[in-house]
């Protein structure tokens, strides 16, 4: 039986001054899903009986131009000096490694979403990474609006941009 839960806040990421560190792109993010997996059910009534499989689309297009944009939304929020389309000083990659999503209605509704995240920071016309972390992040919406995943993401996001360690590798002190 599934443990639906209310998922744990993200840390504050650390706000930085943009102008002096080196510029910023994020405009690529992969997955490592593949197309056609079972990512997680939907459960209905008061035992969440199981009823039908949530499977993994691979045209993940759509939603990684959302999660492009987001990125580079809570990078510029955070301080750092955002450039598009890869132009970026740095460029930073992020992998979905790991994905469910659940869907639970009995009287009320909600969507649950957990990633794992693979992030990349590479210097621009370098094709290895000088840094790269795991995170996660889960989300959950309510009502049956979406949103679980991109918040799930956002959060895996805000976890990395709160570790100093990324902080210094942009910087270059590492």
């Amino acid at each position: 039986m599934p443990s639906p839960q209310t998922p744990e806040e993200a840390p504050p990421i650390i706000q930085v001054e943009g102008d002096s560190l080196p510029s910023i792109s994020f405009d690529e993010l992969f997955t490592d899903v593949p197309g056609g997996r079972v990512i997680g059910y939907h459960y209905e009534g008061i035992q969440y009986t199981r009823t039908y499989q949530n499977i993994w689309d691979e045209n993940f297009e759509n939603e990684t131009k959302e999660f492009n944009l987001l990125a580079q939304d809570i990078l510029g929020d955070a301080g750092y000096w955002v450039k598009k389309d890869g132009h970026g000083e740095l460029r930073l990659l992020g992998t979905v490694r790991k994905l469910s999503y659940n869907i639970y209605t009995y009287k009320g509704s909600f969507d649950q979403a957990e990633c794992e995240m693979k992030w990349e920071l590479f210097r621009a016309g370098e094709e290895k990474p000088f840094f790269t972390r795991l995170t996660d992040g889960a989300g959950r919406v309510d009502d049956n609006q979406p949103g679980a995943l991109r918040i799930a993401f956002e959060r895996a996001l805000h976890r990395l941009m709160a570790q100093e360690e990324f902080v210094e590798a942009v910087a270059g002190k590492k």
